[in-house]
C-alpha cells in the first residue's frame, strides 16, 4: 500500500488505542491511510472500520480490504454520521476510536483541491466533492462582515478586516477563482515574513467553514463517547487550538460527575462522569519526529478513557 504520510504519534496511538484480539477499533479519519495500516500490521485478530467521506480515501482504501477482507471494512460517511455508519454495518459498540484531525498529505498535495496556498489550482476547499458551497462561493459572495468573521473565529486572524476589505476590492475587478489569486491578495495585505501565517490562517478558516469542521467534531466525538464499551479509548490528534479546544472542553465535561453551581450545598443535576481522562497535558511529538515529518509539528494528542456504566 501506497503511504501518503508517515503516520503522526505512531507509536503512542497504538499504545493508547491497546489493541486487542477479538475487539473492534474505528479510524474516523482514515485518509490517507497511514494509522489504519499501521493497526491492522499489528498482528492482532481485530475488526477495524476506517471512516471518510473523500472519494480519494475510499479509492485507497481498497487495497486494505483487499488485504484484510476479514478485519477492515471501510465506511464512506462525514465523521459526523460516524454513529448512523457503524449501525448500518450492525455495530452498536466498540473499543477504541482514532481521530487524526485536520487535512491529508495527499489532499494538500492535490491543486485541484484547492487546500494549500502554496501550488495554484481551483478554488475549492470540499472535502466531499458532492456538496455544493466551494471556497470561491464564500470568497466571491459573502460580505465584508461574514469574511471577517469567518478569518476571526476559524482562522484566528488578527488581520481579519484588512483582508476581508481586500477581497471586496479585488473580486470588484476580477472574480477571485484561484488559490494563486487568493494567496496573492492575503500576501498584498501583509507585507511580511507574517503574510505566509496569514496565508494558512485564512486558508485553514475557509476549509473549516467550508466543510463545517467544529460543528462536525462535535458531533463525532459526543458519538463516539456513546458507543465506546467500558474501558474503550477516545484518541485525539489536533493540529490548531480550535480543534484542541473543543476535545479537552468535550472531554473535561463528560469526566464531570456533577454541574451544579458552586453555591448548591447539594448535587441536583444527576450528571454522570462518563470519561476518565488519561492525559491531563497533550502528548506532543518528540524533537526527532517532528524532524522527521514536518506535519507532526503543531500536533497534540489527547486520550480519554470509558468509565465503566453504571
Amino acid at each position: 500500500m501506497t503511504e501518503y504520510h508517515v503516520p503522526v504519534l505512531l507509536a503512542e496511538c497504538l499504545e493508547a488505542l491497546n489493541l486487542q484480539d477479538g475487539k473492534i477499533y474505528v479510524d474516523a479519519t482514515f485518509g490517507g491511510g497511514g494509522h489504519s495500516q499501521k493497526i491492522l500490521e499489528s498482528g492482532k485478530d481485530l475488526k477495524l472500520f476506517g471512516v471518510d467521506q473523500d472519494p480519494d480515501s475510499i479509492e485507497q482504501s481498497k487495497v486494505l480490504t483487499e488485504k484484510y477482507p476479514d478485519n477492515f471494512v471501510m465506511i464512506k460517511e462525514n465523521f459526523a454520521n460516524i454513529r448512523t455508519g457503524l449501525a448500518l454495518e450492525r455495530i452498536k459498540k466498540v473499543d477504541g476510536i482514532l481521530f487524526d484531525l485536520g487535512v491529508s498529505s495527499h489532499q494538500i498535495n492535490d491543486p485541484s483541491r484547492g487546500f494549500s496556498f502554496r501550488g495554484d489550482g481551483d478554488l475549492n476547499m470540499r472535502m466531499d466533492q458532492t456538496s455544493e458551497l466551494t471556497a470561491a462561493d464564500v470568497v466571491n459572495t459573502y460580505s465584508f462582515e461574514q469574511l471577517a468573521r469567518i478569518f476571526r473565529e476559524y482562522g484566528e486572524e488578527k488581520e481579519a478586516a484588512r483582508i476581508a476589505n481586500n477581497i471586496i476590492l479585488e473580486r470588484s475587478k476580477k472574480e477571485i477563482k484561484t488559490t494563486l489569486q487568493l494567496s496573492t491578495i492575503i500576501e498584498n495585505c501583509i507585507i511580511s515574513k507574517k503574510s505566509i501565517k496569514a496565508k494558512a490562517r485564512i486558508f485553514q478558516a475557509l476549509r473549516i467553514y467550508i466543510n463545517k469542521e467544529m460543528e462536525a467534531l462535535k458531533s463525532a466525538l459526543n458519538d463516539s463517547i456513546k458507543i465506546l464499551n467500558p474501558g474503550g479509548k477516545i484518541v485525539v490528534i489536533s493540529y490548531h487550538s480550535l480543534e484542541d479546544r473543543i476535545v479537552k472542553n468535550i472531554f473535561k465535561y463528560e469526566e464531570k460527575s456533577c454541574i451544579c453551581p458552586p453555591e448548591f450545598p447539594l448535587c441536583v443535576c444527576d450528571k454522570v462522569s462518563t470519561l476518565k481522562i488519561i492525559t491531563r497535558k497533550p502528548v506532543v511529538p518528540t524533537l526527532n519526529e517532528i524532524g522527521n515529518n514536518p506535519r507532526a509539528r503543531s500536533a497534540k494528542l489527547r486520550i480519554a478513557q470509558k468509565r465503566e456504566e453504571i
